[in-house]
């Protein structure tokens, strides 16, 4: 008989196997020395490969971020540009915010992220679409 942490691993590689068909690559940042440095690649988190899920557009009612300082908007709901699921059970470590995916020539920036326990967190994407972001 199955236990049932090994019935949930069971299914967890079942749905990646499923739905994890997107190449995509993860890539640790953190910042500069100082406020006058920029972000830069943290060395100490060796970039990987990856399958995930890279959903475009998720609806803005799962997890929504208010715009900063911006008076013109009050109570405006901004919605990410997409979201990423994997499975992570052999990643060699977590992305944190402020972290980059690429996937299909895109660059995607981790905003946010949503953990429920199970090894398929769910991460919050902005595009990158310029050369200093």
């Amino acid at each position: 008989m199955v236990d049932w942490a090994s019935a949930r691993a069971m299914l967890e590689e079942t749905v990646a196997g499923v739905f994890d068909v997107t190449p995509c690559r993860l890539v640790g940042y953190r910042q500069g020395q100082s406020v006058n440095h920029g972000i830069q690649v943290d060395d100490s988190r060796p970039a990987f490969d990856f399958l995930g899920t890279i959903d475009l557009q998720p609806p803005a009612d799962r997890l929504t971020r208010h715009p900063p300082g911006d008076p013109g908007t009050p109570g405006a709901t901004v919605s990410y540009a997409a979201v990423l699921t994997a499975h992570v059970g052999e990643w060699p470590w977590r992305p944190r915010n402020g972290d980059r995916v690429f996937s299909g020539g895109r660059t995607w920036r981790i905003e946010a992220s949503e953990r429920d326990g199970s090894s398929r967190p769910a991460w919050y994407l902005s595009e990158v679409k310029h050369a200093g972001g």
